[in-house]
């Protein structure tokens, strides 16, 4: 989390921002940036979650890798928009129990990763 503050200051130092500034153009909170600032911990074991760290490197105007980096995250791999068309169509054709198995599946993955 160290890090995650030290890239909140660093934006807002290079843009002359203020933290509601910074808030209003990535869509979170004042209060969750301060928390992610001041390092609190109160967001989860595990940190940010992948969606606000995307919302922030959206509008910081910033590298998701290196905000996900900053975080202490796994950076999450790209996906080309053919990839991702080919993962949904497959996933629609499963009934209910086996789309509950790769649900289960890639939770797992994830997890994995995160640890």
């Amino acid at each position: 989390m160290d890090d995650l503050k030290a890239l909140i200051e660093r934006v807002m130092a290079d843009k002359d921002w203020t933290l509601s500034t910074l808030a209003r153009r990535s869509g979170l909170s004042t209060s969750t940036l301060h928390s992610w600032k001041s390092g609190d911990r109160a967001t989860g074991s595990r940190g940010p979650s992948p969606d606000k760290l995307r919302q922030l490197a959206d509008g910081a105007g910033l590298p998701v890798a290196e905000v996900f980096e900053a975080a202490g995250r796994h950076v999450p791999a790209p996906m080309d928009d053919e990839d991702e068309r080919q993962f949904l169509h497959l996933l629609r054709t499963l009934d209910s129990a086996d789309r509950a198995v790769v649900k289960a599946t890639m939770r797992a993955m994830s997890e994995r990763q995160r640890s």
